[in-house]
């Protein structure tokens, strides 16, 4: 799971350390104006999301960088169902998939994050 953190200028998301250790990623610092959009849309089940870097245990614990015909995309979830997707220009990645923490709303967090983006 990842903590979600609407700072002033940019999205902080912290990854647990166990899923640091799974997906092969630290921290992320999004700056507001590189967030196309964020949805709570479940995470659609998939056997194969790509060549991955991390972890794709189906059902279990999904955490890396996959490389898709889409592009390349950010994963760290368990439960497909509690995650926030974030599309983003200007950057390595396509998107950005958490599980955000279960202390934190995600309805909230996606509307403090539209909040940001509508305001450039």
């Amino acid at each position: 799971m990842a903590h979600v953190d609407v700072a002033p200028d940019r999205l902080q998301i912290t990854l647990s350390l166990g899923d640091e250790i799974l997906s092969l990623h630290g921290a992320f610092h999004i700056p507001y104006s590189h967030i196309a959009s964020v949805s709570m849309d479940p995470v659609p089940e998939a056997f194969f999301r790509g060549l991955r870097i991390g972890t794709n245990l189906p059902g279990v614990k999904t955490a890396g960088t996959f490389i898709t015909g889409d592009g390349t995309i950010v994963y760290d979830f368990h439960d497909p169902d509690h995650c926030l997707t974030l599309n983003l220009g200007h950057e390595t990645y396509r998107q950005v998939v958490v599980e955000v923490d279960r202390d934190q709303d995600r309805e909230s967090l996606a509307s403090a994050i539209r909040r940001h983006i509508e305001g450039r």
